[in-house]
Parts: structure tokens; C-alpha cells; sequence
């Protein structure tokens, strides 16, 4: 039997997903104040559905799905602090996402790279070229383990990569960055 508590649960998750799917959709429009209001009510519910006490009496794969689902939630906010320029915010709660997906999943897992590279991004969006760079290999070496050299995900990275070392008037590196680009396209014929 369905208790009234856990049907109000499962209301509340189901809103949840709604409210990122609507909260990627502003984003997407680049419509961040609406995206925001999302994003912020969806992380308000899942934080709820990820206390101790929400999470005790769940299965261990039911705890893993509302923890990955907060990480999501995190990530969103900071996504769209970032693309607001709320640099500091970003960067809290990126760190939070981090943690977590090192929790979920491992320290060398594609999820724990894509955060890295979000946090690479952010580095060198504040001009903190040492930390984004450091960041930037380290999501690279994560990716690489997972998809090879040359594997067209990688491109974003790398276009990313060689952004910043060219900021840092490192050209002849960010143009062996851009090569490797190359070869990836020329691979996919492009």
C-alpha cells in the first residue's frame, strides 16, 4: 500500500524533472532569469529527497538515482551562474557536484571529467589560468581513459584548452591543440 507521504514523494520527484526539463529549455533560449527560477526550485526539491532521512529506508539504487539527480541539479545552477557571470556561486557549487560524482561514481570516471572541465572553464573565465589549465589536463587524461585520443567528445575540451594557452600567448602549444582538433574532424570527415 502507497502511504500518502510517499506519494507526495513521487509528486515532488516528478516535479522535479519537469522543472529541469523547463530549466533547459529557458537555457537552451538563453533565457537564464526564467532558466534560473528552475533550476533553483528543482534543487530546492531534490535537496529535500537527498537528506539522510530521505534517503534511509531507500534502496541502495534508489539512494544512487536521487544523489545523481542532485549532482544534475548542482551542475544546472552552476551552469547557469556561470553563463550569469556569478562566478563565485558557480564555483560552490560546481565543487559540491565534484564531490559528489567522486562519491557516485570514481575519481577517474567520464561524469568526474565533465565537471572538471566545467571547472577548467570557470577557472579561466576568472583569468586563473594556472588552476584552469591543471584542470584542463587532468578532465583531458580523465576523457582519454575512457575514449581514446581520438574521440570527436574531446573536442570541446580541446578547443577550450587551446583558448587559454593561447590567452596565455603559448601559441605554439594551443596550434599542436588545434591539430589534434584536425585530426579528430579529418577522422570523422569533416
Amino acid at each position: 500500500m502507497t502511504t500518502q507521504n510517499q506519494l507526495e514523494k513521487e509528486e515532488s520527484l516528478a516535479d522535479w524533472e519537469n522543472l529541469v526539463n523547463e530549466g533547459n529549455s529557458l537555457f537552451s533560449e538563453k533565457r537564464y532569469a526564467q532558466s534560473e527560477l528552475r533550476f533553483a526550485a528543482a534543487l530546492r526539491i531534490i535537496e529535500k529527497a537527498t537528506t539522510v532521512e530521505a534517503l534511509s529506508g531507500l534502496t541502495d539504487e534508489q539512494s544512487f538515482e536521487r544523489r545523481s539527480n542532485l549532482a544534475k541539479s548542482l551542475n544546472n545552477m552552476a551552469a547557469i551562474y556561470h553563463a550569469q557571470g556569478k562566478f563565485s556561486m558557480a564555483d560552490d557549487l560546481w565543487q559540491r557536484c565534484l564531490v559528489l560524482k567522486q562519491e557516485l561514481f570514481s575519481p577517474k570516471d567520464m561524469e568526474v571529467g565533465v565537471v572538471l572541465h566545467n571547472l577548467a572553464a570557470l577557472a579561466s573565465a576568472r583569468k586563473n589560468y594556472e588552476k584552469a589549465e591543471s584542470l584542463y589536463k587532468e578532465a583531458r587524461e580523465i576523457k582519454e581513459l575512457h575514449l581514446g585520443m581520438l574521440h570527436p567528445e574531446l573536442i570541446p575540451l580541446l578547443e577550450n584548452y587551446s583558448l587559454l594557452l593561447r590567452k596565455q600567448n603559448r601559441d605554439g602549444e594551443a596550434q599542436q591543440l588545434k591539430e589534434r582538433i584536425l585530426a579528430i574532424q579529418s577522422k570523422l570527415g569533416k
